[in-house]
């Protein structure tokens, strides 16, 4: 998802314990906060009424019209964020009814959503808390059938599973590879990339979006290099894009799956309900100890898109793409997210 270590800023971990007197629906807002989005954006505003009703809108100056001109990417993260807040709210005793805006895609409120107290679900809030992407190599052994069918389960329609071992696995490996390249080389995508790149802890810290050293998993020397004397526009150099060519096929040759969705309409409805089936598999992958990470280059690249749909005989148009795969360890969530403030208004 974009280009979605050792930073000496650490960015999530639990609920800080003072947001316990801030009310239910700040905590919500929290959970919520923690969706993943492309380049890590967070292109998500927030009015609150009375804490019962949520208006989300989407913030169209944290789009990203280069590699999503048609704003699919940015209602894709607006569901991952509608997806979580409904989690945290069922986990804590409410419903969530959410309304989608019936107005023009360029109105910039996309739902209101109403909250009723009802029964807990005992969903355990500390997935959604440990959910990251993970873009280091995973385990190259094929998915068990049993977890590609829990992955399956989110819709069987929309959701299809391709094994690493097989050909069509092979064949988005390769096409991921291509579509990443030619991204990559392309001027105006560098340079949109290059503004949501974080390199310094300053930097980072300062605005709490956007992609990290610690994020993007360079470590060690490297990481120490890039967050001491890289700017964010040494990004669009050559040797930088190469390097990332480089470990874009390592990522796509390692892994122990695919996990792609389609969309049967071409509506802000079914863009926001993929991010929410794309939130839905990043946590259940966490449950399952596979990695994620979206990749989805073949989407943004149209020249790619109708080609894979074909060559997959996927139903439906291609919306995203990500590998999975076991790893051998939990990895700590460390890409920053804003502040509740920083993005929700509250109105008695």
């Amino acid at each position: 998802m974009g280009v979605l270590c050792s930073c000496s800023a650490r960015f999530r971990g639990q609920m800080p314990a003072e947001y316990g007197a801030k009310g239910d629906v700040y905590q919500m807002l929290y959970f919520a906060s923690l969706a993943g989005s492309f380049h890590n954006s967070q292109p998500w505003k927030v009015e609150v009424q009375g804490n019962r009703i949520i208006r989300l809108y989407a913030d169209t100056s944290r789009e990203l019209p280069v590699v999503d001109p048609e704003r699919k990417e940015l209602y894709i993260s607006l569901g991952a964020f509608i997806e979580n807040l409904t989690l945290a709210a069922g986990s804590m005793g409410y419903a969530c009814d959410v309304k989608l805006s019936d107005g023009p895609q360029s109105s910039a409120l996309v739902a209101g959503i109403y909250l009723d107290k009802t029964s807990p679900t005992g969903y355990d809030l500390s997935l959604i808390e440990k959910r990251r992407t993970l873009r280091s190599p995973f385990k190259t052994v094929c998915v068990k059938e049993k977890d590609a069918n829990q992955l399956l389960a989110s819709d069987p329609q929309s959701v299809h599973f391709f094994s690493t071992l097989s050909k069509k696995g092979s064949y988005l490996a390769q096409k991921t590879i291509e579509a990443y390249t030619q991204q990559a080389l392309k001027k105006d995508a560098q340079a949109e990339l290059a503004r949501w790149m974080r390199f310094s802890d300053k930097d980072a810290n300062e605005k709490k979006d956007g992609l990290t050293t610690a994020g993007m998993q360079i470590d060690g020397i490297s990481g120490f290099f890039v967050r001491h004397f890289l700017k964010p526009e040494d990004s669009t150099k050559e040797s930088f894009v190469k390097a990332g060519i480089e470990k874009t096929k390592k990522q796509a040759l390692n892994c122990g799956g695919w996990i792609v969705i389609t969309s049967s309409d071409n509506s802000v409805a079914d863009w926001i309900k993929v991010g929410r089936l794309y939130q839905q598999l990043n946590l259940t992958c966490g449950r399952l100890q596979m990695g994620f990470q979206p990749m989805n280059q073949l989407v943004e690249e149209q020249n790619f898109k109708k080609e894979v749909a074909t060559h997959l005989s996927l139903n439906g148009q291609l919306m995203f793409v990500a590998r999975v795969g076991y790893v051998a360890k939990s990895f700590a969530p460390v890409s920053p997210h804003r502040p509740v403030e920083a993005f929700a208004k509250f109105n008695k």
